[in-house]
């Protein structure tokens, strides 16, 4: 078992790296709000500060082995994204789809009401708990998945188009252009803590200050689970689990009744958590466990290459988004921030969200005019960049 000063170094030397990655994009965008920041709000608490409690309140049982690597995954993850994504480069991926700005207004609203729709099933049956949503959701996470997910999406997808609509008040940092410095940012930063422990206690019935550093410091579970694993026997699964995350988990269960319960993350479930598998109501996670499962110490490598490939398709889109401020780029920047708008717990829906986002350019050329085209060859200099949304330029467009 790991030394408590040992861990507590590991712990903080990990966050300082991902601290310095943080600063790095934030000097880089000249905002300390941009792409890494929803990440960085749950990464922060959930895998350095809980940690730190509930290690040095409650002990630890990993070896340093296992300490060791999870919090070197996550370091050399942040490094390799930040890198990635801070590259200088020239020029701005332009798609062949049309798209307009005028009627997103309406659009939103006839999602939210599509959401309602959908949901409206679950809360009548289960309107005994309207004001326990944790509760409908261990009720109805297998046999109303179609209804949860599809509504959700929906309600996201409205939140984003009605905040692009003239009605909004709200203007996002990529959108307008807006920078926060790093003092404005720890203010932002401070509300948005004020505002989870609010949730916390409105949410969970806690018990004394100890039962309440012992519920809340549980949410630590991603980097102590992920050491179970790696401390454990368990046979290597050669990228199963990796792979039914991303097919299995998008089958609905009504058009797959034999869908097995043990898929993908749920296999570590069944193999650590067996009691909260068979009651069916939600498991713990694994974080950096799941590939660890199939790839053993080869697993830091197989996450920085997918670090980095996020950092470089981050910086793809943001730069397009900045020229084109559309909800559709404005999806998948969000998406690569890990803001997903499929909530439904396993896999990586990068092609799932390109498709939304495509269809989203669609939709909102749904009575719209005019309607544009981005010109996939345009005559431009070699280093010039035109913005590509319609108030910001006089040409660009056929």
């Amino acid at each position: 078992m790991i030394s408590p000063w040992l861990a507590n170094v590991v712990v903080i030397v990990s966050l300082l790296v991902s601290v310095c990655a943080y600063v790095l994009i934030s000097k880089r965008e000249g905002s300390y709000i941009n792409i890494l920041t929803p990440s960085f709000i749950v990464s922060v608490p959930a895998y350095y500060l809980l940690p730190l409690v509930y290690a040095n309140w409650f002990g630890t049982g990993a070896s340093p082995y296992a300490y060791v690597y999870v919090y070197a995954t996550l370091a050399v993850e942040s490094v390799v994204f930040a890198y990635f994504y801070t590259r200088r480069r020239t020029g701005v991926l332009r798609l062949p789809f049309a798209y307009a700005h005028n009627n997103f207004g309406w659009l939103g609203f006839a999602f939210l009401a599509l959401a309602v729709l959908l949901y409206a099933p679950v809360l009548l049956q289960f309107s005994d708990y309207v004001l326990d949503p944790r509760k409908i959701y261990e009720q109805t996470r297998t046999g109303f998945g179609v209804n949860f997910y599809i509504s959700s999406s929906l309600a996201y997808l409205s939140v984003i188009l009605i905040l692009f609509s003239k009605r909004s008040s709200i203007v996002k940092a990529y959108v307008k252009g807006r920078r926060l410095k790093w003092v404005s940012a720890l203010i932002v930063f401070a509300g948005l803590a004020v505002v989870a422990v609010g949730l916390f206690a409105a949410t969970m019935v806690l018990d004394g200050p100890l039962g309440a550093v012992e519920s809340i410091s549980q949410y630590s579970d991603y980097t102590r689970n992920a050491m179970l694993v790696i401390d454990s026997n368990i046979p290597r699964q050669h990228g199963r689990l990796t792979l039914e995350s991303n097919i299995v988990s998008l089958i609905p269960r009504v058009l797959m009744p034999s869908k097995p319960k043990n898929f993908g993350p749920m296999y570590l479930d069944e193999q650590f958590y067996p009691e909260a598998l068979d009651e069916d109501a939600g498991s713990p996670a694994f974080g950096i466990g799941l590939q660890y499962a199939d790839f053993g110490a080869l697993a830091i490598a197989y996450l920085a290459l997918f670090a980095g490939f996020r950092g470089w398709l981050a910086h793809i889109f943001v730069k397009r988004l900045k020229l084109t401020r559309h909800p559709g780029d404005f999806i998948v920047v969000a998406f690569l921030a890990d803001i997903s708008l499929f909530p439904i717990g396993a896999g990586w829906l990068l092609p799932e969200t390109i498709i939304v986002a495509i269809l989203i350019r669609y939709a909102s050329c749904l009575g719209a005019d005019p309607v544009y085209r981005e010109r996939i060859r345009p005559k431009l200099p070699r280093f010039a960049v035109r913005s590509l949304h319609p108030n910001d330029r006089a040409e660009g467009m056929a």
